[in-house]
């Protein structure tokens, strides 16, 4: 596969970002034993999606987005699609915005991001709850916002690092 910088990014490196979202989404499923953090676990998913559709847009279709949604869903047991669509819609309004994203600063980049995660985090707490016929606590999905929210400097700094490996050098 060829990049947007005209470098080469075939085999596992192509990959990368799948397999570091699939990661994130793993890390998101263990079972911490933290009191507060039980309903609250930052959405670390939203977090590489965001990241890799606007650094590396081609190598982090819908379809990849797609498949690590569901799995998300399924392995959260939540509402069957929901994280599949919600995490589609945040790729496709990334995508076309990113060449936007890529002209600004690393802050520009994470208020957009603190709107995309308040909105994000505001229609998992409407589907949960419309999905199970019941309110669900809504400050827990705002705690998980901010917290995604705040470890987003964190996450980013790791997947700068993947990034760096896509890079070939030229002999």
């Amino acid at each position: 596969m060829i990049g947007l910088d005209g470098k080469s990014e075939i085999g596992f490196r192509g990959i990368l970002p799948f397999i570091s979202t699939l990661a994130l989404v793993l890390l998101m499923q263990l079972q911490y034993k933290i009191t507060f953090l039980d309903n609250m676990f930052p959405f670390l998913s939203l977090t590489a999606v965001y990241y890799w559709c606007i650094f590396k847009p081609q190598l982090m279709p819908v379809s990849v987005v797609f498949v690590l949604g569901l799995l998300q869903d399924i392995l959260g047991g939540g509402p069957l699609g929901m994280m599949a669509l919600l995490l589609v819609l945040v790729q496709m309004f990334v995508v076309r915005q990113s060449s936007r994203f890529l002209e600004r600063e690393f802050l520009f980049n994470w208020l957009v991001f603190i709107i995309v995660t308040l909105v994000f985090g505001l229609a998992t707490w409407i589907i949960a709850s419309v999905y199970l016929k019941e309110s669900q606590n809504f400050w827990d999905a705002f705690g998980q916002s901010m917290l995604t929210i705040a470890i987003f400097p964190v996450v980013v700094l790791g997947l700068r690092w993947v990034r760096s490996l896509l890079v070939t050098e030229n002999r």
